[in-house]
C-alpha cells in the first residue's frame, strides 16, 4: 500500500516528521518498507503558455515557440508533435538541472536560439509514458514554479500489510492507526449527500442476499465533454501506483483509495433494464475492460442488466458497459459483498484487481454509502453534472449477529507477560473504535468496529491492547514453566535428534513446497485421478498436495547437478497427504522423513578413489536413523513405481511396512539427461518414534567364540532369510550374524550361491566348549536346510547333517 504524506496528513493531525510517522506505523504492527520521494527536484521548471508557434526555418520537425512564462517570454526550440499555441506546460529554463542530470543551457539549434525546454511528463520522470509535451490544464497559473503547482515535495509510504488488516487498505485506515499511535484526531468522513435534481434512478435487485450486505447506486447526468481529472488527483492517484483513466473512473479510484471502499461507474446509456446483484449462469460469458473473455461459474456473483452480466462483482466491470470519452451519464455503484463472495474468484479466472483484493479482506459494512455520496460530489462538482436519488438495497448482513468478544483482565496479564491497568485497556480499546462494557472490575464485553473483520476471539483483542499500550513498554521476563518428568516407557519422537542423524551423515536439509508439480507427482506416485488437487493454486506448476516428499527432493537435487554439484545429500521432514476416509475432509496428514543421495559414496580425496553410491551406503543411513528402535528392521526386496527393479525395498519394522529405499527408476532418464540417478527413502517418522525404553545390562567378560559357515543357498533366498532363521531359533548364546561373502560362478551349482556367515558365541558366566558350540551349530544348519533350502559347501544334497 503506498501512501502520500500530503494525504496522511489531512486525516491526522500530526506534527512528526515522516521518519517519526513511519516509525511509529511499523511499532503498530504496520510496516513501512521504505519512504520515497513522490517526485524528483523541480526546481528551476516553471508553469508556461505557448504565445505563438511557427515552423522552423532550417527544420521541418522543429517548431520555433514564444513562451510565457510570468517574468518575461522565451524563444524555445521544440520538437514536441503536439506543440501548439495556447498550451500550458513545463517549461525548464536556462540552468535548470533535469532529474536525469542534464543542464539546460541557452543553445542555437539550426541557427535559432534558444533558451529552455519545453518538458514531457516522461522528462520530469513523472511517467513512465511520453506522448509528447505535458499538458497542463488550461487554469493553470503561468509563471508558478511547477514543484509548487503540483505540492511537491512529498514523500510515498510504503506500507506492508499482512492479509488481515484489510481495513488499512486506505489513507484513512492507515490514518486511523496513526491518530491512535500519536494520541491525536482522525478527521471524520461525513461527505454532504448531493441534493437529487434529476428524477433517474437505475432499478436495484439483489438475488444472492446471502453474498451481498448492501448495494447502493446512483444516476449522475450531464456531464460536460470537457470534463478531465484535475492536476491534485492526478498527483495522488500517480502517487498511490493508480493509473489515470478518465474522470469518472479516477473518481471511484480515488475514493477507494481515500476510503477503502471499492467503487464502480457504468455508462447509464449502455445498461439495458435494472441493476440485478445474481449467481451467474453455467457457461454465460463476460468481456471484461482488459479484453478478456471469461466464461463464468454458476458459482460467481455478478452485476447483471437484462442483457447478461455487465461486472463480476467484487473484481472487475465489463467492456460492454465501460466508461470512455464519450460518456455523458454514469450510475455510480458501491457495495458491501462478502468476503467469501469473492474468495478464489481471482485465482479462478487469473485475475487480480485493487477492488478484489480489499474484499477478499473485508469492507467495512457500513462504508459504501458515504463512499458513494463522496464520489458523486466530486463528478458533480468537477464535470458540473447533476445527480439522481440513491437507491440502496440491503442483503443479509456481513455479519449475522452483533459481534461481542468477552475480554478478561487476569488473562491478558498471564499473556502478556504482566498487568496493564484497567482504564489503559479499556481506552486502547476504544480509540480503535470498539464499544466497551463492564459488568465487573476487570472484565469486559467488547463490539469491534464494523471495519475489524479480524477481531474474533479474546486473543486478538488483548493483541490490540498490546498494540496500543507499545511492545516497546511491556516488560521482557522468562516465563516460569512446569515441566512434568518423561516416562521412560513414553514414545517420543525428536525431530531435532533424526536431523542430527543424518547431518552427522553428511545430509543437508531440505524445505520444499507441500504442492508439487503434477507429472513428476503422478510419474513418482501413479495416483492418477486420486491425486489430491487444489482448487486454487498458487500457480499452474504446483497443482497436486504432495503423497511423496521425492517430489520436492527430485527438483532440488536437479537444479543443484545442473549447476555443478557433484555430490548431493539432501533430507527433508514434512508432512506428505493421502486420502483417507477416517480423517477429517478424507485426508491424513502423515509425518515423514525423506532422503536422496547422489554422486560419489564419499568425497574425492588423494589418498583413495573415488566409489559409486550404491544401495548398501543408503541404507545404512536409514539404519542409522532406526539405531534408537530395539524394533526388527528389515528391507524385504519389492517394487516400487518410482524406483529401480531389482533396487528397491520395502523398508519394514517388526514386519510391518514402514517406508521406501532404493535407485531412481530408469524411466527417469529421460527427464534427467545425463545425470547418474539419485538414491532415495523415505519413512514415516511415526516409526522412528517407537522406541523402546533404554535397559542397561553387565557386559560379558567370558572369552567369545567364532564360527563360518559356508553355505549353497537357492539363488530365489535372500540372506536375510537366512539371519531371519537363526535368530528365529532364539539362542541367546548367538551374540551376532555377519554375511561376509556371496559367490556365483565355477565351482557352485548352477542354481545356487555361495553365501558365508560369521556367528559370534558367548556365555555370560561361563567359558563355552566346543562341544556346545557344535551343538547349537548342528541346530543352526538344520535350521537352514528345512526353513532356506540350504546346506554345507561340500555336503550331497539331501543328506541330512542334523
Amino acid at each position: 500500500m503506498k501512501i502520500s504524506e500530503q494525504w496522511l496528513r489531512e486525516w491526522v493531525d500530526t506534527d512528526a516528521d515522516v521518519e517519526t510517522i513511519a516509525e511509529r506505523l511499523t511499532m503498530a504492527g504496520l510496516e513501512v518498507d521504505s519512504i520515497e520521494p513522490a517526485g524528483p527536484s523541480l526546481q528551476g521548471i516553471v508553469v508556461g503558455e505557448v504565445l505563438a508557434c511557427d515552423p522552423h526555418p532550417d527544420a521541418d520537425r522543429l517548431k520555433v515557440c514564444r513562451v510565457d512564462i510570468g517574468a518575461e517570454s522565451l524563444d524555445i526550440v521544440c520538437g514536441a508533435p503536439n506543440v501548439a499555441v495556447g498550451l500550458r506546460v513545463p517549461v525548464a529554463t536556462v540552468g535548470t538541472r533535469m532529474p536525469d542530470g542534464t543542464k539546460i543551457k541557452a543553445a542555437r539549434l539550426r541557427g535559432v536560439a534558444s533558451s529552455g525546454m519545453l518538458c514531457s511528463a516522461s522528462e520530469l520522470q513523472l511517467s513512465s509514458e511520453s506522448n509528447g509535451l505535458w499538458l497542463l490544464p488550461p487554469d493553470a497559473p503561468v509563471g508558478t514554479s511547477l514543484a509548487d503547482y503540483l505540492g511537491l515535495p512529498d514523500h510515498i509510504l510504503e506500507v506492508d500489510l499482512t492479509p488481515n488488516r484489510g481495513d488499512c487498505l486506505s489513507v484513512r485506515g492507515i490514518a486511523r492507526e496513526a491518530a491512535v499511535a500519536f494520541d491525536s484526531n482522525l478527521r471524520a468522513l461525513a461527505p454532504q449527500a448531493m441534493t437529487a435534481t434529476l428524477d433517474i434512478q437505475p432499478g436495484v435487485r439483489i438475488t444472492a442476499k446471502e453474498r451481498c450486505a448492501g448495494y447502493a447506486a446512483q444516476h449522475v447526468g450531464g456531464l460536460a465533454p470537457t470534463a478531465a481529472t484535475p492536476v491534485w488527483m492526478h498527483e495522488r492517484l500517480r502517487r498511490s501506483g493508480v493509473r489515470v483513466i478518465n474522470l469518472p473512473v479516477d473518481i471511484g479510484n480515488y475514493v477507494m483509495l481515500e476510503t477503502g471502499q471499492p467503487m464502480h461507474a457504468f455508462d447509464a446509456d449502455k445498461l439495458a433494464g435494472d441493476i440485478v446483484v445474481r449467481l451467474a449462469g453455467a457457461g454465460e460469458r463476460i468481456v471484461t475492460l482488459d479484453g478478456e473473455t471469461v466464461e463464468l461459474s454458476d458459482s460467481t456473483l455478478v452485476i447483471a442488466d437484462d442483457d447478461g452480466p455487465v461486472a463480476i462483482a467484487g473484481m472487475i466491470g465489463g467492456q460492454r458497459t465501460a466508461v470512455d470519452d464519450g460518456t455523458r451519464n454514469v450510475v455510480f455503484e458501491s457495495a458491501c459483498f462478502t468476503p467469501a463472495a469473492v474468495a478464489g474468484q481471482g485465482r479462478r479466472y487469473k485475475i487480480h484487481t485493487d477492488a478484489l483484493h480489499r474484499f477478499e479482506r473485508g469492507v467495512d459494512p457500513e462504508l459504501h454509502e458515504s463512499a458513494l455520496a463522496q464520489a458523486t460530489r466530486l463528478l458533480c462538482e468537477l464535470a458540473g453534472a447533476d445527480c439522481g436519488p440513491v437507491i440502496h438495497v440491503s442483503g443479509q448482513p456481513v455479519f449475522a449477529e452483533p459481534r461481542t468478544i468477552g475480554l478478561d483482565a487476569g488473562r491478558l496479564a498471564r499473556l502478556l507477560g504482566q498487568a496493564v491497568d484497567h482504564d489503559v485497556i479499556e481506552r486502547s480499546l476504544t480509540t480503535l473504535g470498539a464499544k466497551c462494557s463492564s459488568s465487573q472490575s476487570g472484565q469486559w464485553q467488547v463490539q469491534p468496529p464494523s471495519w475489524r473483520y479480524d477481531l474474533a476471539i479474546e486473543v486478538d483483542l488483548i493483541e490490540e491492547v498490546a498494540r496500543v499500550y507499545g511492545y516497546d513498554r511491556l516488560q521482557a521476563e522468562a516465563a516460569g514453566v512446569e515441566l512434568p518428568a518423561l516416562s521412560s516407557q513414553k514414545a517420543l519422537y525428536d525431530p531435532d535428534s533424526a536431523a542430527a542423524v543424518l547431518r552427522q551423515r553428511g545430509y543437508h536439509e531440505a524445505i520444499t513446497f507441500s504442492f508439487v508439480e503434477p507429472e513428476l507427482h503422478d510419474a513418482l506416485t501413479g495416483v492418477g485421478d486420486a491425486a489430491i488437487r487444489l482448487d486454487n493454486p498458487i500457480s499452474d506448476q504446483l497443482v497436486d498436495m504432495r503423497q511423496t516428499l521425492w517430489a520436492g527432493l527430485l527438483p532440488a537435487w536437479a537444479y543443484n547437478t545442473r549447476r555443478q554439484q557433484t555430490r548431493v545429500r539432501l533430507y527433508e521432514q514434512g508432512l506428505r497427504f493421502v486420502r483417507d476416509e477416517s480423517s477429517e475432509h478424507g485426508i491424513a496428514q502423515r509425518p515423514t522423513i525423506a532422503g536422496l543421495a547422489a554422486g560419489p559414496a564419499e568425497p574425492a580425496h588423494w589418498d583413495q578413489a573415488a566409489r559409486p553410491l550404491d544401495f548398501f551406503d543408503v541404507r545404512g543411513d536409514v539404519e542409522a536413523l532406526f539405531a534408537a528402535n530395539r524394533s526388527a528392521l528389515t528391507f524385504e526386496a519389492a517394487e516400487h513405481q518410482a524406483l529401480h527393479p531389482g533396487r528397491s525395498a520395502r523398508i519394514c519394522l517388526d514386519g510391518c511396512p514402514v517406508g521406501w529405499i532404493g535407485q531412481l527408476a530408469p524411466a527417469f532418464a529421460r527427464r534427467y539427461k545425463g545425470q547418474a540417478l539419485p538414491y532415495l527413502f523415505e519413512v514415516d517418522a511415526d516409526a522412528i518414534a517407537r522406541r523402546a525404553p533404554v535397559r542397561y545390562q553387565t557386559p560379558s567378560d567370558q572369552p567369545r567364540v567364532r564360527r563360518d559357515l559356508a553355505l549353497l543357498v537357492p539363488e530365489g533366498q535372500s540372506a536375510r532369510s537366512l539371519l531371519d532363521a537363526i535368530q528365529g531359533l532364539g539362542d541367546e548364546l548367538i551374540q551376532s550374524i555377519d554375511v561376509f561373502d556371496v559367490f556365483r560362478g565355477e565351482g557352485v551349482e548352477s542354481g545356487f550361491k555361495s553365501v558365508a556367515l560369521s556367528l559370534i558365541f558367548q556365555d555370560k558366566t561361563s567359558t563355552l566348549d566346543d562341544s556346545r558350540v557344535d551343538s547349537i551349530i548342528t541346530t543352526v544348519t538344520g535350521a537352514l536346510r528345512s526353513r532356506c533350502g540350504a546346506r554345507l559347501r561340500g555336503e550331497e544334497s539331501g543328506v541330512d547333517q542334523g
